[in-house]
């Protein structure tokens, strides 16, 4: 558990690099805790309950939270009026309405800054309907966007928060080798998402926001929609599986790749090239070496099995209250390793029409190699 002692540090660095931006304050925004809850969660320690919601008269923001920070005076936590954690929340100052518009409003106005420069992390969060009533309401209000700022601090991990990712990846685990255990023939997609599911759930997940099943063909998508159908398995079918969920607002996404039964020489191939380019691309999460080094490295492994010209674009990224968090692991990276950053490194393979193969690992950066979170073993054929 993060401690309340915790985020307090964390909101005085969050005010320092406002005060040093120029800005009179933040505002911290997230959304749903099984979707963007990072920028305010990590201030706050506060998980919006409901789901974002369309606005009406009298409703608006339900489904989110806002954070006011002044760079001096206390914090405002508005929030809607379903229950929290008042246990948890780290903010003396909670403030609920069905109308967040008018309570931020409100706040803003009460701690002098309708009229200031504030910084807006979640600024791909914020409604645009919320935005454009803050500003009607409050029309000399200047929000610019503060998410690198804030990303600053969130890329590097401290030992709480990588304790919690270290169970989540656990929790992963438990998930994929119970989705595993379903895997065979006759067995149906939505079969094995279910097995999986449910083993993380009673290993301690939060949530499973979805345990991806793309089996035969259809290995060769990274993503669809729904995440597992009623296709059933085959011998011979490739399988990709992906789980993504949390534990105590912490993310895991993990994805494994196998066979229905004893792969082909082209499958073991391809599984082959994609389980070396992962371990490859872990062996180089050092500090100092660019993302962008990353992916080379994978692409080179991927060209020597002739695979390259099928490798995915993105190759991993970071996580922590979010699945996908700065920094991206892409070919124009300009980001370099740094000790705790939390990584999750994913090399893939996609071949339209015949299948693909994805591993996933979640690893810290230290100060020496690499600690793998992930215990799972990658290597299933």
């Amino acid at each position: 558990m993060i401690t309340r002692e915790e985020f307090q540090r964390r909101q005085e660095a969050a005010r320092r690099l406002a005060a040093d931006a120029g800005f009179a304050g933040l505002i911290a925004v997230g959304r749903s805790f099984y979707d963007r809850p990072g920028p305010l969660a990590y201030l706050t320690n506060h998980f919006p309950p409901f789901p974002a919601t369309a606005f009406s008269p009298g409703m608006r923001g339900l489904g989110h939270g806002v954070l006011v920070l002044p760079v001096a005076g206390d914090p405002v936590l508005c929030i809607d009026l379903r229950p929290y954690r008042k246990d948890l929340v780290a903010v003396d100052d909670v403030r609920q309405s069905n109308d967040l518009v008018e309570l931020v409003a409100g706040a803003l106005r009460e701690k002098g800054l309708a009229t200031a420069r504030l910084g807006l992390a979640g600024w791909d969060i914020l409604p645009l309907a919320f935005y454009r009533d803050l500003t009607t309401l409050l029309p000399d209000l200047v929000l610019e966007p503060a998410d690198a700022l804030l990303n600053r601090l969130r890329r590097i991990k401290s030992e709480a928060e990588i304790g919690l990712l270290r169970r989540a990846a656990r929790i992963a685990g438990a998930g994929l080798e119970g989705a595993l255990r379903a895997v065979r023939p006759g067995v149906t997609e939505a079969e094995v998402c279910a097995a999986g599911t449910a083993a993380a759930l009673r290993a301690g997940a939060d949530f499973v926001r979805y345990l991806r099943v793309h089996s035969g063909p259809w290995s060769a998508a990274g993503s669809r929609w729904p995440q597992a159908t009623d296709r059933r398995l085959e011998p011979g079918d490739l399988v990709a599986l992906d789980i993504i969920g949390a534990y105590q607002g912490y993310q895991f996404d993990v994805n494994r790749s196998t066979v229905v039964g004893e792969p082909d020489d082209r499958q073991r191939r391809l599984l082959e090239a994609v389980y070396l380019a992962s371990r490859r691309m872990v062996e180089r999460c050092w500090p100092g070496t660019p993302a962008a080094e990353l992916v080379r490295v994978a692409r080179r492994c991927l060209d020597e099995f002739g695979f390259g010209a099928y490798a995915a674009g993105m190759m991993g990224h970071g996580i922590g209250l979010e699945t996908v968090e700065d920094p991206y692991i892409v070919a124009d990276s300009d980001a370099v390793l740094e000790p705790g950053m939390v990584l999750a490194v994913e090399p893939g393979v996609f071949i339209p029409g015949w299948g693909g193969a994805n591993i996933e690992e979640i690893l810290v950066v230290r100060d020496g190699p690499p600690e793998v979170l992930t215990l799972i073993p990658a290597r299933l054929w």
